[in-house]
């Protein structure tokens, strides 16, 4: 039979468009999260403030830890449009349910399950290309432009919450809270994407039949792949770390949230720069991998920087090491799980999606938690630090598993050949 037909650029762009709403919806809250606490909580004590941001950011990004391995089984099963649909659905409702929230307590549910919708986006997303794109070049660049969606995502999503914040609006005499405005916008937003998703995906296509590794006495993983989920879940608890710890060190300076929103933005202008070069056809795949672990060791020189300085120039100069090397880093260990697997691609993108969920809420929780103590703020910073230098020692073998997987087509690749 014949192979399947590569990505349309109308299914590409609905992905991307998919990918980039979750990352909204993701960002959107960070810069008027200290405003949303101690509005519900009705309380002005730094330490208590801190702690709810991290746990706050980390009960969205635990979310998926649970969540996206069963999203992905379920799109094997039944395919990946309707999941697709439902995630985006989920998220636009608990969004709006968020932006709404009369309590802190209330607030909290709601992030759970505005992260355990989104848990559906991203692995689902990325298991449709590579059911549809066989070539390790086509789909090491399509992984990258879903990458960069989000990174555009999260650009937009802080500045239009630091901006949201300067506003003073009234509906029907009555005060909007500034902060519910953009949440409202990436809600509606969320819809819309769901009901592309469903005008141009094929709702016939369903995943092919993978070949596993099922042989007596197989590892249930393949050669590297254990390095390459390790690596990724450090890599996130050191992005949770540092968006949550950013958050805080922002509002310990007084910088205010527009210029939260500037280094947010900054962050993503420098990734989607990095990303559209180390991912462009220039650089292939097999050479793209040993960019780990210098990439590690500069993201564990900016984060140690940032506690550090003051100044807003500087601090720029900081989160920008720190963007260029995570704007490497995350979709390049993805895209070589997808590669290595002998697992079908909704699976195996799930539990690396639920790797990577683990790491946030470990960073986002252990920030918030050190920014609690007096005496201890720049700490959260020097701890991620420390792991990614751990991190960048292991993945100086990472060239070495991953290079038979490169010069060898799957089984996998192969049975998605022959349908």
């Amino acid at each position: 039979m014949q192979a399947r037909p590569p990505t349309s650029q109308w299914a590409l762009s609905a992905l991307l468009a998919s990918a980039f709403v979750v990352a909204l919806g993701y960002g959107i809250v960070l810069p008027v999260l200290p405003m949303m606490v101690e509005r519900l909580a009705g309380a002005t004590d730094p330490t208590f403030n801190a702690r709810q941001i991290g746990f706050l950011t980390a009960a969205y990004v635990a979310a998926p830890v649970g969540a996206a391995f069963l999203w992905g089984k379920w799109s094997d099963l039944i395919g990946r449009r309707p999941v697709l649909v439902v995630g985006l659905i989920g998220f636009a409702i608990t969004l709006a349910a968020s932006a709404l929230a009369p309590s802190l307590l209330v607030l909290y549910v709601g992030r759970i399950l505005n992260g355990g919708f989104a848990a559906a986006v991203g692995p689902t997303a990325l298991a449709f290309i590579a059911d549809t794109e066989g070539g390790d070049d086509c789909r090491t660049r399509a992984f990258g432009r879903m990458s960069m969606a989000s990174i555009a995502g999260f650009l937009v999503g802080p500045t239009l919450g630091g901006l949201a914040a300067e506003l003073k609006l009234h509906l029907g005499g009555v005060a909007v809270p500034p902060q519910t405005v953009p949440f409202l916008l990436a809600s509606g937003l969320a819809a819309a994407a769901a009901l592309g998703v469903w005008s141009v995906l094929p709702g016939n296509l369903l995943p092919g039949p993978r070949v596993e590794a099922n042989k007596p006495g197989a590892s249930m993983f393949a050669p590297g792949e254990l390095r390459l989920l390790s690596l990724a879940a450090v890599a996130a608890a050191g992005l949770g770390a540092f968006e949550v710890g950013l958050t805080l060190r922002n509002a310990e300076l007084a910088m205010g949230p527009a210029a939260l929103g500037l280094m947010f933005a900054t962050c993503s202008v420098v990734m989607f720069a990095v990303q559209g070069i180390v991912f462009s056809p220039l650089v292939k795949p097999a050479a793209a991998r040993l960019l780990a672990a210098p990439a590690f060791l500069v993201m564990a020189i900016g984060l140690a920087l940032i506690p550090t300085i003051a100044g807003l120039t500087e601090m720029l100069f900081a989160v920008s090491i720190v963007a260029a090397s995570a704007g490497v880093i995350s979709p390049l260990l993805v895209y070589w799980v997808s590669r290595i697997s002998t697992r079908s691609q909704g699976v195996e993108l799930g539990i690396q999606s639920a790797a990577v969920s683990l790491g946030m809420s470990v960073g986002s929780a252990a920030a918030g938690l050190l920014f609690g103590f007096p005496g201890l703020e720049g700490a959260a910073f020097l701890a991620a630090a420390a792991a990614m230098g751990l991190a960048a020692i292991a993945s100086l073998k990472l060239p070495l598993p991953l290079a038979p997987a490169h010069s060898e087509a799957r089984p996998a690749d192969q049975a998605d050949a022959a349908v």
